[in-house]
């Protein structure tokens, strides 16, 4: 009974040990890579009337981000997760605040304030905290030829519904001319995401497609004015930031190429031959002429590279990369178990940036890096715990806001897991270790461990 007893007593022991260090390493990673966060959060003006108010703006903000760092799907499971008094007072001590109530704000007020505020004071956050760890130098070897950030570009769909929607809303129709034909109301959303490391994606600029005339949208349309405001506001904000941006075939047009010679940026867009025919045409009748095509051997199969430089496209001399890999992969399960086929995938890349026989295999992999946009950045954020999808408010500009706190979540998130010290041999899923640090959240009081949150750390990614 009493080697039992030890037993348990030492896994209660060891499990608390790793509770306290869960909570205190996030705070500390917040203190260390994001010191400016709670500063910036408490500079944004409050909307509310000051004679009523019980809870500091930056209280409900705070709430708001740890609630999408530790996966809860909606403002009112937020309510019930974080009703425990130590969670209450370590977002007290997180914010820099002395307690002036027993108890979180429930989330209808965090709503209530949301719908005040102006969603551009958020966005001028982001801003900040990018700022700051553009000159942290952490992530200089991340630089496209030790020069320039990369930035993606894409957009993608937030909350739908059949119901009809408020007017800034865009609205399409499914079935048209049949039956089944329906209107369906959405809001849509286009993100510049900078990268800063293999796993690490963040927001930098993201701009709303309103819908201004109450009109049905063509996706190609709204999309490229949005992107044309888009880079204005990013060169407004960072004005000497030196950029190479990525994005997808839509982008591959006149107005984009003579936006970035003005801005003197450099591109790296995905490219099919429907977006700009001609320059398709020319590669296809040069690529012989210029051999420059270089293929390689792999395990089980190959790859290829090819390019053509200078193509002249209206006075704008673009270059087009062409990648492709062929493998042989073998089915291990289902009726087609043994049976081999050859898996064949061709990419084409159009830039302003020189492409040598040296570099074209790195401009390629930084072309087909735009995928991150989708897989760490919109995919993780609606599939793997951020929720972006969920419509936590039916007011749109409370809905904007939330959209920016979820960036704010997902970035102290993607450094979190990319953490070496915490991470780097523990086997779970992204799901259990944010269940882990909202429950040493809970349980581990950071207040009397100030002093060691405030020790200098060392940061290494995985």
């Amino acid at each position: 009974y009493y080697e039992a007893r030890i037993k348990i007593t030492r896994k209660e022991a060891r499990e608390h040990l790793e509770q306290f260090k869960l909570a205190c390493e996030l705070a500390r990673l917040v203190r260390h890579c994001f010191p400016d966060l709670v500063p910036l959060l408490r500079q944004i003006p409050d909307p509310r009337n000051q004679s009523y108010i019980t809870y500091p703006g930056v209280i409900l903000l705070m709430t708001r981000i740890l609630s999408s760092l530790f996966y809860i799907s909606s403002m009112r499971k937020t309510s019930e997760e974080f009703n425990s008094q130590t969670m209450i007072r370590n977002i007290w001590m997180l914010c820099e605040e002395e307690p002036t109530a027993d108890e979180l704000p429930y989330w209808e007020t965090i709503n209530r304030y949301l719908e005040r505020l102006e969603p551009e004071k958020l966005q001028d956050v982001i801003n900040c905290l990018c700022r700051r760890l553009l000159r942290s130098r952490t992530f200089e070897d991340m630089r496209i030829r030790g020069k320039y950030w990369q930035v993606i570009i894409d957009g993608t769909q937030l909350y739908s519904s059949r119901e009809e929607l408020d007017g800034k809303s865009l609205h399409r129709t499914h079935n048209r001319g049949t039956e089944k034909e329906y209107r369906e109301d959405y809001y849509y959303v286009l993100e510049a995401k900078l990268v800063l490391h293999p796993e690490i994606i963040i927001s930098i600029q993201t701009e709303f497609v309103d819908n201004e005339d109450g009109k049905e949208m063509e996706k190609q349309d709204c999309e490229r004015k949005a992107c044309w405001r888009l880079m204005e506001k990013l060169k407004k904000a960072f004005p000497r930031l030196p950029v190479c941006l990525c994005a997808d075939s839509l982008y591959a047009c006149e107005g984009f190429f003579e936006r970035c010679v003005e801005k003197n940026w450099r591109y790296i867009l995905r490219y099919k031959e429907g977006s700009i025919p001609s320059v398709g045409a020319e590669y296809r009748e040069l690529k012989g002429m210029e051999k420059n095509y270089r293929e390689y051997a792999l395990k089980t199969g190959k790859k290829w590279y090819d390019y053509v430089t200078d193509i002249d496209y209206n006075g704008y001399k673009v270059n087009l990369i062409e990648y492709g890999e062929s493998m042989e992969h073998v089915c291990v399960k289902g009726k087609k178990k043994g049976e081999a086929r050859t898996i064949r995938k061709e990419f084409w890349f159009l830039t302003d940036l020189p492409a040598t026989a040296k570099n074209v295999e790195g401009l390629a992999e930084r072309g087909r890096m735009r995928w991150k946009i989708e897989n760490e950045g919109f995919n993780a954020q609606k599939k793997h715990g951020y929720c972006l999808e969920h419509p936590f408010s039916k007011n749109y500009q409370a809905l904007k806001c939330h959209y920016y706190l979820i960036q704010i979540g997902h970035m102290i998130g993607q450094f979190m897991d990319a953490w070496e010290r915490i991470w780097k041999k523990v086997k779970q899923s992204l799901e259990q270790k944010h269940r882990r640090m909202l429950e040493a959240m809970k349980e581990t009081p950071l207040k009397e461990y100030r002093e060691e949150i405030k020790k200098k750390i060392q940061i290494r990614f995985i």
